[in-house]
């Protein structure tokens, strides 16, 4: 049995129900799920393992972006297009970046909370199950490519968040000395002519992370705002920080697309303004509103 013998095996199960199903639990790996994850944990619980998360990311991010582009393998659906499900993604194959995602954000949240919460590690066996299961369901991965994920995404969790603990005290120095290579590289990368859906990840994840460190050393060294919300100031803070990160991600989407549709430079200064206003503008607000 070879790689597109096992999806067409998963696929036996097919019906409408577990289509729709399984395009919504795919989203657990998604970028936006990684975004509200690192908001809530900087807003409610601890902004140094909110830090530690993203720089972790984006570490994770990078390099599934070379091996693809290295590898250059082509998803199940193009060798097979009868296995496509749902909204087909572009792009390589190998390794899976909704397994990685998965492996990184369940591996940081594992060695940080789960001797706090019971549940929280069965949660997490969950999604590290169903997030790979979904996208071969779904035509868009074979075995090896969410196998390698995965493993690949609890490899540079584990690492990348060594090297965050070794930083010390001076972590918002360190995240903001590599957005300048990073965000240099990216737009050197992006005259190489490669197309749109090609580098769309790495501008949007890069443009998040200089936002929010930015912001997270404006917030560390002017705002020092550190108070945690109880109550029902907490429902006022989460309320407050989601119409503030939804007004720069929905107000900037919708001002940009009158300039341009599908432009790498916009989509790096709209996910700029909002890591930048999920970390430093939600915390001055918040400071302000004493929620």
């Amino acid at each position: 049995m070879n790689e597109l013998d096992i999806i067409r095996f998963i696929q036996g199960i097919r019906n409408p129900f577990l289509d729709t199903l399984m395009e919504l639990l795919t989203e657990l790996g998604d970028q936006l799920v990684f975004i509200a994850i690192a908001l809530v944990i900087y807003w409610f619980f601890n902004k140094r393992v909110a830090f530690k998360l993203v720089f972790v990311f984006i570490s994770s991010a990078i390099v599934n972006e070379l091996l693809k582009g290295i590898i250059a393998r082509n998803r199940p659906y193009v060798e097979d297009p009868s296995l496509g499900v749902g909204t087909l993604t572009h792009g390589y194959s190998f390794p899976s970046g909704h397994a990685q995602n998965t492996g990184v954000i369940t591996t940081v949240l594992y060695k940080n909370y789960s001797n706090k919460s019971k549940w929280l590690k069965w949660v997490l066996l969950a999604a590290i199950i169903i997030v790979p299961f979904t996208r071969m369901y779904l035509g868009q991965h074979y075995l090896t490519d969410v196998l390698a994920g995965l493993a690949l995404g609890i490899v540079i969790a584990l690492g990348v968040s060594v090297v965050v603990d070794m930083m010390g005290d001076k972590e918002h120095l360190f995240g903001l000395l590599i957005t300048i290579p990073l965000v240099l590289i990216v737009f050197i990368i992006s005259s190489f002519g490669q197309t749109y859906e090609e580098l769309k990840n790495l501008f949007v994840a890069v443009g998040g992370l200089t936002g929010f460190f930015v912001g997270y050393a404006v917030d560390k060294l002017y705002i020092q705002y550190n108070d945690l919300p109880k109550g029902i100031k907490v429902l006022y803070r989460a309320l407050v920080g989601a119409l503030i990160v939804g007004a720069f991600y929905l107000g900037l989407s919708f001002l940009f697309d009158m300039i341009a549709v599908d432009n790498l430079y916009l989509d790096f200064v709209r996910y700029l303004f909002v890591g930048f206003g999920g970390s430093a503008i939600s915390m001055f607000v918040f400071k302000k509103l004493k929620v």
